[in-house]
């Protein structure tokens, strides 16, 4: 390499086959290709630390996202669990108490054919009335205030008087004669009939819509919802409390209906369930 003052100039000679090769270049022309290069180099270099960099910091924020999901899909499942083992342990006890409602029922009717007989003393023979304490009494008290709690929060019973006209299932769509799933129960009545509501709640709507009309969905304990619909007239407003047995409405044939008629509907965790049941 042969130094000039104006710049840097490369010779290559070859002996063997008597040639030789020169290149020059400018000494601010090489300066220039050498901070090029030098640039290039620095960039490259940076861009490596910053994507090492951004992808250590993509990896822990993948593992956390990983974690987090991991531990909401293991809370879901168990909630998934908790509302089977819920559900079934509710549906046990709606039967026994529907069993219990039966033989109440019957009691009542036998007690009331013997009012004028008279009546053998309790127990047999050695036992007094005398040997019931206070505690056998309360006891039996926290026992029917513990069923009559439940039974305010559970749909139990019909909310119309009226006889039903169309069951929970599949049935022939009175429009179109196709089968179709019918999520309730109807039942007949005039217009102007009482509505009332099966189960104390809040009222979630009430309000007019194109299928079910007038109508009021009543939100319950235990993941338990009510509908009522194509009432004529709606009693009751959003938010406000009702107790069972309550006046929410009266019967009417508003929204899509053939005729006067109460739709009733009990959704359990976001499902329609047949509410017969619920019913005696």
């Amino acid at each position: 390499m042969d130094k000039r003052n104006d710049g840097l100039s490369f010779i290559v000679c070859c002996n063997k086959f008597g040639w030789t090769r020169s290149w020059g270049i400018s000494r601010e022309r090489f300066h220039l290709v050498l901070g090029a290069l030098g640039f290039f180099v620095l960039g490259a270099v940076l861009s490596f630390f910053l994507s090492y960099r951004f992808y250590g910091d993509a990896e822990a924020v993948r593992a956390e996202k990983e974690t987090e999901i991991n531990e909401l899909l293991d809370v879901v499942a168990g909630m998934s669990h908790d509302i089977i083992v819920d559900k079934k342990l509710e549906d046990k006890f709606i039967k026994r108490v529907l069993r219990l409602e039966k033989k109440l029922a019957s009691m009542e009717k036998k007690l009331s054919t013997k009012r004028q007989r008279r009546t053998p003393a309790i127990g047999g023979s050695g036992f007094r009335t005398g040997d019931i304490g206070d505690d056998y009494f309360n006891a039996v008290e926290r026992d029917i205030d513990r069923l009559a709690n439940t039974l305010a929060i559970i749909p139990f019973g019909k909310p119309a008087s009226g006889g039903i006209s169309s069951r929970y299932g599949y049935r022939k769509n009175p429009f179109s004669e196709a089968r179709e799933f019918h999520g309730g129960i109807d039942f007949r009545g005039k217009v102007g009939t009482e509505v009332v509501t099966t189960a104390n709640g809040v009222v979630d709507k009430a309000k007019y819509v194109k299928g079910y009309g007038k109508h009021v969905v009543i939100k319950h304990k235990k993941g338990y919802k009510t509908l009522y619909g194509h009432l004529s007239k709606i009693e009751v407003k959003k938010g406000q409390r009702v107790v069972a047995g309550e006046k929410i409405g009266e019967i009417g044939s508003t929204g899509r209906s053939t005729g006067p008629h109460l739709h009733y509907e009990i959704i359990r965790y976001g499902r329609r369930v047949n509410p017969s049941k619920y019913m005696r």
